[in-house]
């Protein structure tokens, strides 16, 4: 019997992501929640496409048919697609600051379960550019286009998660935002709150709660506008899609993306890389234990609480009540370097020497992000050239993390747009 716990042709990672219900789009209207409302399990999946329209003014009473119909059209769907391009590189910055900001030789344990998740964030770019290429036409696509602009998805930290995702944060606290920091249990919390996942049980809030329910409307719009087309959407030139021969990287997998099923599969992938089974660990098996590859949520709580899952570690309600007990780890929030928070280049503009290294490693970025860019607009080949500069974007970064600033801070990487 097939455990549908784990994913297709990856038996050693958890599937995080229900399917997608049948709707009748037919059913009665019904209101959005207050904080004293519960909602059905039933009712769970329609949350973000409720929760994003409310965000935009639209009324708070919407009837399943609109949330089905969250994704207007296919350049909408697109559009979204390239959204979520931005939201995975914005999480990529902070978790380098963080891998960054360890001093060679401690933390090692914390170090390399940062490093697979700024992997698993790479493949994530990828599988939204699979999907992207899958539904675009290609006589649409002229000589030399690429499938998006670089300029325009890098964010500038801080930065709130693109797509209207809004992370439920301790109440008094501000609105969450993405800030580069070093490794610190400040930077830890942060990370946690992007991947934690949203309560399965909690009221529709009028925002997306979760990086995994902005996916689940995009799932929607992918499934209701192949069924709605004459001859599907997914009419991309598959020569533009990454595979297997173009990408190594652990714990997860690229999928070719030709069909609505493929998509789906990928985005499960995605969203169970980073927040763990369905909001919920399932009592029923075991789910933590050797070989497993963990989402990130569960990785960041292994060096919140410096212990590995065990094989026993379970729970009856939300992951975040999931305490690992497994063997314990040495986490030194002391061993880093003391990197300013959120540097930008306007910081260094009177030590020109300082300045010339930050745009030295910006240069690396934009070169590393230039490359993914060409290799998922045509040319996959390149893809593999991206790990020879993900070796020389460390070495920069770690050059400006070794000149100090007057306030007994160092300098760091600011993950900025220059041009080449």
């Amino acid at each position: 019997m097939e455990n549908k716990l784990f994913q297709k042709n990856n038996p050693n990672r958890q599937k995080l992501i229900k399917p997608i219900a049948d709707l009748d789009i037919n059913e009665e209207v019904y209101s959005v929640a207050t904080d004293n409302t519960f909602i059905a399990d039933n009712e769970l999946n329609v949350a973000p496409a409720i929760a994003a329209k409310s965000a935009k003014g639209i009324s708070l009473k919407m009837s399943k048919r609109d949330v089905k119909n969250y994704i207007k059209d296919l350049k909408d769907l697109q559009h979204n697609l390239r959204i979520a391009l931005q939201l995975e590189l914005s999480t990529i910055p902070p978790y380098l600051c963080g891998l960054y900001t360890i001093k060679e030789g401690s933390n090692v344990e914390a170090a390399t379960l940062i490093r697979s998740v700024v992997v698993e964030e790479m493949l994530h770019m990828v599988l939204v550019s699979n999907i992207l290429n899958a539904i675009t036409d290609p006589k649409t696509i002229k000589k030399g286009d690429k499938l998006f602009n670089v300029k325009d998805i890098i964010p500038n930290y801080p930065t709130p998660l693109p797509g209207g995702i809004v992370p439920e944060v301790p109440k008094g606290s501000p609105p969450f935002e993405v800030h580069l920091l070093k490794f610190s249990r400040e930077a830890l919390d942060e990370f946690s709150t992007i991947e934690r996942p949203s309560d399965p049980k909690a009221p529709i809030t009028r925002h997306f709660d979760s990086i995994g329910q902005f996916y689940e409307a995009i799932r929607y719009g992918l499934l209701r506008l192949n069924e709605s087309t004459p001859g599907g959407i997914f009419i991309g030139d598959p020569k533009r899609q990454i595979t297997a021969e173009h990408y190594y990287g652990s714990g997860g997998k690229i999928t070719k993306v030709v069909s609505y099923e493929d998509a789906e599969e990928a985005i499960g992938e995605i969203v169970g890389q980073g927040e763990g089974i369905d909001g919920t660990i399932a009592t029923e098996q075991v789910l933590f234990g050797e070989d497993i590859e963990y989402a990130h949520y569960f990785k960041f709580q292994e060096i919140c609480f410096g212990r590995m899952y065990s094989a026993n570690d379970t729970n009856f309600q939300m992951p975040v009540k999931s305490i690992p007990t497994g063997k314990p780890f040495t986490v030194s929030w002391s061993s880093v370097y003391n990197m300013k928070a959120n540097p930008k280049m306007k910081d260094y503009e009177n030590n020109p020497e300082l300045l010339e290294k930050a745009k030295d490693f910006n240069k690396v970025y934009v070169q590393l992000l230039n490359g993914i860019n060409d290799a998922v607009s045509g040319e996959p080949d390149l893809l593999i050239k991206g790990i020879t500069v993900m070796y020389e974007l460390k070495y920069k970064a770690l050059e400006l993390l070794n000149i100090p600033l007057e306030n007994g801070e160092c300098a760091g990487p600011t993950f900025e747009y220059v041009e080449l």
